[in-house]
């Protein structure tokens, strides 16, 4: 191998570890990480210091969108049907506005700026569209909080990133005709059709492949490398065959978040992959930061300010409207519209992708997108922040009349494999749920980790079973959840469940019996008692004589 084969991967090492450091300085000083990031990656650019040249770029050109692909493949598993179907009618006008106000006012601006440039308005406003559900995510997570304006922030980002991700696909063809990049309008259509159809063609088909294997899987190191190697060839697939990647990957994580949430356990292969998301990022963003030549962000620098003042305002008005739609205050309403303002890896991604294909239109495109990013990305997160604080107290008018007639609370019921479904409502009785007051019921089947292993229908069973059992609970008026977990004991799975859906109590029927000897158990303490160890929420025990034991309660 030749030396300067090991002589750009050590560039290659340097740039990852500097933009480590960069991201640590700048976190001390109070700004993002991604700051950082883009901060070292344009000094060492082919325009900075020059430690990535034009042509090292070039060799790693592929890491950029196999990043981005792990981006935009994790923001697919906020966009089950499930978790849109919790969803009111205010989350759909903020969603609907969200998408619509952006585009339009940075359009508008831009069109009276540049009137002579139609491609670089038409990709900045399709680029305003999309937010950042990620750094939304990650501050709802730091800061534990749930509120209807939390689903709303991360819900209606998640989905301005998919119609972003779409709109570019579309959009882009004809641009290409505009410029005489594409010959004919039948050119165009075909493109259109290609990046669309296809992009998506593959992601469900990369989906699907992962959600197969995943039914057998269980570890996270094999979760984590079954999860990379479908982005990595779903993101390669498109690329390869002229597809989307973009959107073949969103529509992998999409596919397999739906699937693996009717088997109970969505996040399973999304917590192994977000364990690499922060080295993605850096890779992502410091190659981003690569690309940006100063003297075009100064160039720009009129179309960045205009780009910042017109989508502010759009995101704004657009959570504000929702804000007040679900009943908020108007200083809480006006939160929530500053706590949307986050923009981040899908807009860089689109910007690198303007670069390349429109030779002159594009470096306008990216130099704008990379300058704003960095003031979304320093001002956005702290704007999401107080947003989220300023909503987490009283509810709205409506949500607190509700909450004075009945606490919303979640129950957690482990079951067995052979509990019946009389003794189910049986404990739901006992638990005190009253018709007035209806709880959302947690349904668990805990698989003990070698059975899941050794048994090949042992999770289609236990699945068939829940649904049963499932349909019956529902029948009575209840909001029911289910899950199939593989735990090394009973107790470890209940605690890691009732910590995850944040449950307010755990109900069983008894005898409830799980191995009383083994590494570390006692034969003289029941798997009651080492429930009640591990629980630091009430705990009901319903007698149900004669129940079926099951290795899985």
């Amino acid at each position: 191998m030749q030396e300067t084969v090991w002589l750009d991967l050590v560039i290659v090492g340097s740039l990852i570890a500097l933009g480590y450091l960069g991201a640590r300085i700048t976190t001390r000083l109070h700004l993002p990480s991604v700051t950082g990031f883009l901060l070292v990656g344009i000094a060492a650019g082919p325009h900075g210091f020059g430690l990535l040249t034009a042509e090292l770029m070039h060799t790693i050109a592929f890491a950029e969108p196999l990043a981005l692909g792990v981006i935009v493949f994790l923001i697919g598993e906020q966009l089950t049907q499930k978790m849109l179907r919790r969803h009111d009618g205010s989350f759909w006008l903020a969603s609907v506005l969200n998408i619509v106000l952006p585009g339009v006012l940075v359009a508008l601006v831009l069109w009276w700026l540049v009137p002579d440039q139609p491609a670089v308005v038409w990709l900045l406003a399709i680029i305003a569209v999309s937010g950042a559900p990620a750094t939304i995510m990650a501050i709802i997570s730091e800061l534990g909080a749930k509120s209807r304006a939390c689903n709303l922030m991360l819900g209606a980002s998640a989905l301005d990133t998919v119609f972003t991700v779409v709109a570019y696909s579309v959009v882009a063809p004809f641009l290409m005709l505009s410029l005489n990049i594409h010959a004919t309008v039948g050119d165009a259509l075909l493109d259109t059709a290609a990046q669309v159809g296809g992009g998506l063609v593959v992601g469900v088909l990369g989906g699907l492949a992962l959600a197969r294997l995943l039914k057998r899987v269980f570890k996270d190191g094999e979760l984590l490398a079954l999860g990379l190697v479908t982005v990595l060839l779903v993101v390669a697939s498109a690329e390869a065959l002229g597809f989307s990647s973009l959107l073949a990957a969103l529509t992998a994580g999409m596919v397999v978040a739906t699937i693996e949430e009717r088997r109970g356990d969505r996040e399973r292969v999304f917590r192994s992959l977000r364990t690499v998301e922060y080295p993605v990022y850096i890779i992502f963003f410091t190659l981003a930061g690569a690309h940006l030549e100063l003297a075009a962000v100064l160039a720009a620098g009129g179309l960045a300010i205009a780009y910042i003042a017109a989508r502010s305002l759009g995101k704004f008005m657009a959570g504000f409207a929702g804000g007040l739609a679900s009943r908020y205050a108007a200083r809480q309403s006006a939160w929530i519209g500053l706590g949307m303002l986050p923009q981040a890896g899908v807009a860089v991604g689109l910007g690198l992708a303007a670069a390349q294909t429109f030779p002159e239109a594009g470096a306008t495109v990216n130099a704008v997108v990379l300058a704003v990013i960095v003031f979304f990305e320093v001002v956005g997160p702290v704007l999401t922040k107080r947003a989220i604080a300023c909503t987490l107290g009283p509810e709205p008018a409506e949500a607190r009349e509700t909450d004075a007639a009945c606490a919303s609370r979640t129950i957690l019921m482990p079951v067995s494999a052979a509990l019946p479904p009389e003794r189910l409502l049986n404990t739901i009785e006992a638990a005190g749920c009253d018709a007035g007051c209806r709880p959302t019921i947690v349904l668990a089947h805990i698989m003990p980790l070698e059975r899941a292993r050794r048994s090949t229908n042992a999770l289609s069973a236990a699945e068939a079973h829940l649904a049963v059992l499932a349909e019956s609970v529902v029948a009575e008026g209840y909001t029911v959840e289910t899950t199939v977990r593989a735990a090394r004991t009973l107790d470890r799975g209940v605690a890691t469940l009732a910590a995850e859906y944040d449950a307010d109590l755990v109900a069983m029927g008894a005898p409830l019996r799980g191995p009383r000897t083994g590494p570390g158990l006692s034969p003289l303490r029941s798997t009651q008692h080492r429930v009640l160890d591990a629980l630091d929420i009430p705990v009901l025990i319903v007698p149900m004589p004669g129940a079926h034991e099951g290795d899985a309660q």
